[in-house]
């Protein structure tokens, strides 16, 4: 699958360096809930995981989830035309819509397109993120077929945090989070805006102006605990914003909702039944023009998922789990563009048998899923592994997933294709990994085959296109990923090795799939020296090319951030980076630019409880 040499140095780079969003600040291994819906260590999820943590987040200064994730081991991104614009995930090499996006639990995104809008979630609501990389689809149903990503916002008693900073392109943001009571009883609040003149997205278009985008974001949530065995919590997010483009619209109205409710019972201390509700809204409208005026509305979309969880956790041995429940789901699409159907429902049964025989864990999951619109599906995995040392652990898996059409995929007017079975895959993985006092690290070599790919393509009329099952895909991989601590000076890496390619029997047969570059690595460093701290991240993208037909070529790149704060008293910190030092100019989407040398500053008060 890789040349020979090139393995041997990945696999030694991932022995010796880190990646920087597993913290190195505690020798406590990070638990992960997402991997298996129940809390595991990391290296007892038998699969790839990557947590970052808030601490992390911090010390990144970054301004939007995309920037904090890209050239993680796996993960890579192609955007259009700035901050805040449109920004595609494709995590392994799979399509931007074969990963899950949960918050808190709850799924998020657009069912008409089919993904969540990464770009719009404040990096300031959030406590921590779980990455798994590989299929979760026979726990969580459609879209895990790349992997998972759960972000956690914050809740609980915390103190008080209050944030303000700017820098280039007219960039400005402030956010105040805090919580307050007790376990019995508590609230946590959070608010944040960002606001950019941006940069001008597209090099095609005509317009020379900025492409300006702005959002607000409030997180309302509170719980608490009644007795020894009830616990709740209910949440209520909002955002709010606008995004300018080139071309027709060139205005967009967003907004986005979560509202979730929780309950948790223990009835005894081997039996744990949890049950969620919740809904999450993707809406839009869009302009020519502005927002302002009726006669320059273009469009609306507004897609809602209704959810529902019923999960049950039995432990009845020593190291032995069963877990199990039901999920229901509810897309509802209202647009001002009509479709054939506007609403489906999705019902699914799952189950899962975790084992702890001392250094060997088992575990086995499976799903079916009962779709009005594509029917019957059944998913399922199967993972062992062995640990050897605490330094040296190994394990192996193998599951199928698949991915449902979306609604623009199967009604949209006179291009959807209401037959469109959906896409399908089986994944086999080979994972390292392990831990010491001072270091961590990973690496994963994975094999991945999709079925009924769904592609759009030109018809006769070069303005038309349709959609249709001809397209396979054969993704072929490995990850590497460490981190090294060396008194006051982290290290990390981050390498993935791809051969991501056309599987069909058309004319593009053996072509590599749009957007995925074969190689990316990603280097960080942090020193802390007194009240200083100094970092700098690296990264590397191989070229790609946008087209299926691979005629239309990505180049290369690599881009330098450096970093600095200053922390006057434990309370106030200033923190100043600069992006994109070197001012390079490059390309993730054909003829949308990305941003060059930045510079910010931020200011944060953050009392100690």
């Amino acid at each position: 699958m890789f040349h020979r040499n090139t393995l041997a140095a990945a696999i030694a780079l991932a022995f010796s360096l880190s990646s920087q969003a597993q913290t190195a600040d505690t020798e406590l291994e990070p638990v992960v809930v997402t991997a298996n819906r129940v809390a595991k260590t990391a290296s007892e999820t038998l699969s790839a995981v990557t947590v970052i943590n808030r601490k992390d987040i911090e010390q990144q200064q970054v301004q939007s989830l995309p920037e904090l994730l890209d050239g993680l081991a796996g993960i890579e991104f192609a955007n259009n035309g700035g901050p805040g614009k449109t920004t595609s995930l494709y995590m392994r090499g799979t399509n931007s819509g074969h990963t899950l996006v949960l918050i808190d639990g709850v799924r998020i995104g657009s069912a008409t397109d089919g993904t969540a809008a990464l770009q719009d979630i404040p990096l300031e609501q959030i406590d921590h993120i779980e990455i798994v990389r590989g299929p979760r689809a026979s726990l969580y149903g459609s879209d895990a077929i790349g992997g998972v990503i759960q972000i956690f916002t914050r809740r609980g008693v915390q103190a008080p945090v209050f944030t303000f900073g700017g820098g280039s392109r007219s960039t400005f943001e402030t956010s105040a989070s805090g919580g307050f009571g007790s376990a019995d009883a508590w609230l946590n609040l959070s608010a944040n805006g960002y606001t950019t003149h941006g940069i001008n997205a597209s090099s095609k278009s005509t317009e020379s102006d900025t492409d300006g985008y702005w959002r607000y974001n409030t997180d309302v949530r509170g719980g608490g605990r009644l007795g020894e065995k009830l616990d709740y919590d209910l949440q209520l997010m909002h955002t709010t914003g606008v995004n300018e483009y080139d071309g027709a619209p060139n205005v967009t109205a967003l907004r986005q909702d979560l509202v979730a409710g929780n309950l948790r019972y223990a009835l005894n201390n081997n039996l744990t039944t949890r049950l969620k509700l919740a809904q999450s809204q993707d809406a839009s409208k869009n302009y020519d023009n502005g927002t302002t005026h009726d006669a320059d509305f273009d469009s609306r979309f507004d897609t809602r998922t209704n959810q529902l969880s019923w999960q049950n956790e039995l432990t009845f041995s020593q190291g032995q789990q069963l877990v199990g429940g039901v999920d229901y789901q509810n897309d509802k699409v209202t647009s001002s563009t009509e479709y054939d159907h506007s609403s489906r429902v999705n019902k699914a049964v799952f189950g899962q048998y975790l084992a702890d025989f001392g250094a060997t864990d088992v575990q086995l999951a499976g799903r079916h899923d009962q779709n009005e619109q594509f029917g019957d599906h059944d998913t399922g995995s199967l993972a062992a592994g062995y640990t050897f040392t605490p330094a040296l652990r190994v394990y192996a898996s193998h599951a199928t997933a698949f991915k449902a059409p979306t609604f623009n995929d199967l009604y949209y007017p006179g291009a959807g294709n209401a037959d469109l079975k959906p896409e399908q895959s089986h994944t086999s993985e080979l994972g390292l990994g392990g831990k010491g006092s001072n270091f961590d690290w990973q690496t994963s070599a994975f094999r991945t085959r999709v079925t009924n790919l769904i592609a759009w393509a030109p018809t006769s009329d070069p303005d038309v296109w349709l959609p249709s099952n001809i397209d396979n895909a054969h993704i072929n991989g490995l990850e590497l990923s460490g981190h090294y601590r060396l008194g006051n000076t982290r290290l990390g890496a981050n390498a993935t090795f791809l051969d991501p390619r056309n599987a069909s029997s058309d004319d593009n047969d053996g072509k590599l799939l749009p957007r995925r570059a074969r190689h990316t690595a990603r280097f960080d460093v942090d020193h802390q020296f007194g009240a200083w701290g100094f970092g700098s991240t690296l990264k590397a993208v191989g070229k790609r090319y946008d087209d299926a037909a691979n005629t239309s070529k990505l180049g290369g790149y690599a881009t330098l951030d450096l970093r600095a704060e200053y922390a006057i008293n434990p309370e106030w910190k200033i923190q100043t980076r600069l992006e994109n030092v070197l001012d390079k100019r490059y390309q993730t989407a054909s003829t949308y630019n990305q941003v060059g040398f930045g510079a910010f500053v931020n200011v944060r008060y953050q009392p100690k409880l």
